[in-house]
């Protein structure tokens, strides 16, 4: 949504400069259009940057306090999911991958049996200062697991910790009725696409602050 909002405002003041001109008297003649042209070239460029990495240097950030939560997180997660003989289901070790730019975000959520694709998310900062990432998903099993794991949708959100080794916390419902807590505190920049590969690297560090990093 914030991004629709900058584009927006960038096409809007596009036109209005070029309304300007021609109220100006200056008609169709190639000068001001030729300005018209190079200020939205550049705005689309200076947009560009904003979203791909301005807003992630840690000067911006100081200042717009937005957590720079990218790269793949690993933990696991815990279901309320009781089985038919009474037995509860003991913690998944569970990783997922956040892609983030200004304005859009992903999640990919991977376990050995599933695999989690978000299709709205959002960052959002509450009153009380925290930030959270939420966002709804289609879960689709492996084909092996599908007699006892039907695709369902569901949401879930993470607070984003402010202290060392806090990681990202959270929880989840689904549409079949069942809920659980997430838990992240471990975070790797590398770029995995299974549960098994990430779950099994050496590469992962224990969660450092993200809001306000400096």
């Amino acid at each position: 949504m914030e991004g629709i909002k900058v584009r927006v405002g960038i096409g809007i003041a596009a036109l209005v400069g070029l309304a300007l001109a021609l109220l100006a008297g200056q008609g169709f003649s190639q000068t001001p259009l030729r300005i018209y042209s190079v200020a939205g070239t550049l705005a689309a460029l200076a947009f560009a940057l904003w979203e791909r990495f301005i807003w992630k240097w840690k000067p911006v950030r100081y200042f717009t306090g937005v957590p720079l939560i990218a790269g793949t997180w690993r933990g696991e997660l815990v279901s309320s999911y009781v089985r038919p003989n009474g037995e509860s289901v003991p913690p998944i070790p569970t990783a997922i991958y956040v892609s983030q730019s200004a304005s859009r975000w992903t999640v990919t959520l991977f376990t050995g049996e599933s695999k989690s694709i978000s299709e709205h998310a959002k960052l959002i900062h509450d009153p009380d200062g925290r930030w959270r990432l939420s966002w709804q998903y289609v879960n689709t099993p492996r084909p092996g697991v599908r007699d006892r794991s039907e695709r369902h949708k569901g949401a879930a959100e993470l607070y984003i910790g402010s202290q060392p080794g806090e990681g990202l916390e959270g929880a989840y419902f689904t549409d079949r009725r069942t809920d659980g807590e997430l838990r992240f505190p471990e975070w790797s920049s590398v770029r995995y696409g299974s549960a098994d590969s990430a779950l099994a690297a050496d590469g992962f560090n224990h969660a450092s602050p993200f809001v306000g990093e400096k």
